[in-house]
């Protein structure tokens, strides 16, 4: 592959703000790259460098091997298209109009379209599934249609580099896919190359090749994927409690933001509570306590649970065992010690078998805190086992049951 852009130690931005801040990074052809960050990063920024709306303070641009700032407009418009992110005509044009004007940097001065270029708008609107929109104003189509002509457009001018910034930032999540399934389907079979401005970072993730990560006008990080869609990495740039899941029907992986990280501002209650949960059973209560100012830890959890990321998203202090192995009792003395070192101990509404019937007999050996109970819907696999311990607990007054209900107003009082 040989390289379609390339940023080299640019910082620009507007009057004596500088925006971006010595940025290097290279696209080669042929790749999906997309540029994610939050609001006020500069990614829309970065963008008006390639197109020279805006000029670098210092540092050069690059597209095709040629310094963008000697390219006319013309030459530029024919190695690069962008796609913004609302466009708004200034004029009722017919559709097939306003993917013509894609082919003005083949034409000269007064110059009419030819039967070729025709060809070639055409053939751009099949692309994007607009052909039958052709003769629409652009005035009367949806914000997906519009957006897919504006994409029209875009590759009537034949590009080699197609710049996105932000192309899906108005759309509902029909057209959101729609647009990045097009985007996907021209960088793999036409051999378009892609660099995107996205806001959505698990469309991102499934996308792309490449993502940079861009935060406070600097590259933060820069990498495949896998690389990138992690918590150590995304959570400072966006200062949200977020955990990462691979999605098995998308084979890609993606976040799930938590809430904003209010760590600093986050009022600790002085009190500790040991939640014994598993397979998502905990997420409700760990959220509660840990809201409250709670100092939690949660036990015995096998790694890549649910309630297991969760846990570890937070930073809380966690008991874990393998997975699909039975708790040892190495583990299981591990789990006893947080417990016994807790206020309050609380047996989420967990499914107990055989493998996990050590995270119920724990609770005869915990002396001091309070233990409370959440039995609505787990199942007891264990042949009973697990129900006469919890029955034991209870009539001898060591454990009481709740209610999610009561849980929760526990949370928020003790």
């Amino acid at each position: 592959m040989s390289e379609i852009l390339r940023f080299e130690h640019v910082t620009t931005g507007y009057g004596e703000k500088d925006v971006i801040k010595d940025f290097s990074c290279s696209v080669q052809k042929g790749e999906f790259v997309s540029l994610i960050g939050p609001n006020g990063s500069g990614k829309s920024t970065l963008v008006h460098t390639i197109t020279e709306m805006l000029s670098p303070k210092s540092g050069q641009v690059f597209l095709d091997g040629r310094e963008n700032s000697t390219l006319t407009q013309k030459e530029r418009a024919r190695i690069t298209a962008v796609v913004p992110q609302n466009f708004v005509p200034g004029f009722a044009f017919k559709a097939k109009e306003i993917v013509a004007m894609g082919r003005h940097p083949y034409l000269k001065r007064m110059q009419s379209e030819t039967e070729e270029d025709y060809r070639i708008v055409d053939e751009a609107m099949e692309q994007t599934g607009t052909l039958h929109l052709r003769e629409r104003k652009i005035t009367q189509l949806s914000g997906g249609e519009r957006q897919r002509i504006i994409i029209s457009a875009a590759l009537a001018q034949e590009p080699k580099l197609l710049v996105l910034d932000e192309p899906t930032n108005h759309l509902d999540i029909q057209y959101t896919l729609e647009i990045m399934e097009l985007m996907k389907k021209l960088n793999g079979e036409k051999g378009i190359t892609i660099f995107a401005v996205l806001h959505d970072i698990n469309m991102a993730a499934r996308f792309s090749d490449r993502i940079v990560v861009l935060d406070g006008g600097e590259k933060t990080a820069d990498g495949p994927v896998k690389d990138i869609i992690r918590e150590d990495v995304l959570k400072p740039v966006y200062s949200i409690d977020l955990v990462v899941r691979e999605n098995s029907l998308t084979s890609s992986p993606e976040i799930i933001a938590l809430r904003s990280s209010r760590e600093s501002v986050r009022k600790l209650n002085g009190r500790r509570v040991h939640i014994i949960c598993g397979g998502g059973s905990g997420s409700r209560i760990i959220e509660g306590f840990y809201n409250q100012g709670w100092k939690v830890s949660c036990g015995v959890l096998s790694v890549g649970d649910s309630d297991y990321e969760l846990a570890r998203s937070l930073g809380l202090e966690i008991i874990e065992e393998k997975p699909y192995s039975p708790i040892s009792d190495k583990v299981c003395e591990a789990n006893l010690a947080a417990a016994c070192h807790a206020d309050m101990v609380v047996l989420a509404d967990v499914d107990i078998g055989m493998s996990n019937i050590k995270n119920v007999t724990v609770l005869k050996d915990v002396s001091g805190p309070e233990i409370l109970i959440l039995r609505e819907n787990a199942g007891d696999y264990t042949g009973g086992k697990a129900g006469e311990v919890i029955s034991e607990l209870v009539a001898s007054g060591q454990a009481r049951m709740v209610t999610e209900g009561e849980l929760e107003g526990i949370s928020q009082n003790e």
